[in-house]
């Protein structure tokens, strides 16, 4: 359970059936700038998802440098070297990347990564 979806729990308020709507929404992947094109954005999104999901630790307490290092290595070798990837929270950023080769989205309601070629 992410940590958002633990919060919600918390809150006595909520009755299952929003509860369960929340963690759907709260769940889905936000993508806040992509220049991609379909093919890499989907596979990128499913690489992210799946690197978030499995550094997630007990208390869903994730490990950003596991996830990020997972995510590199997993589009380098799916798409050629030179990926970068950074995770985390709160971050704002400017880099220079390929053009088609970018996206900066939000997993998990607060958790941002950032995926680029260089």
């Amino acid at each position: 359970m992410s940590a958002a979806a633990a919060w919600l729990r918390k809150t006595e308020d909520i009755d299952n059936d929003t509860f369960n709507e929340l963690k759907k929404i709260i769940g889905k992947p936000i993508v806040e700038t992509c220049q991609m094109t379909g093919d890499t954005k989907s596979e990128a999104m499913d690489c992210i998802a799946s690197a978030i999901d499995a550094c997630s630790g007990q208390n869903a307490k994730l490990n950003y440098e596991t996830a990020s290092q997972q995510i590199k290595e997993t589009m380098d070798k799916k798409f050629g070297p030179c990926w970068h990837c950074i995770v985390g929270e709160a971050m704002g950023f400017s880099v220079t990347f390929n053009t088609g080769n970018m996206i900066y989205m939000y997993v998990a309601g607060k958790v941002a990564v950032l995926l680029f070629k260089c």
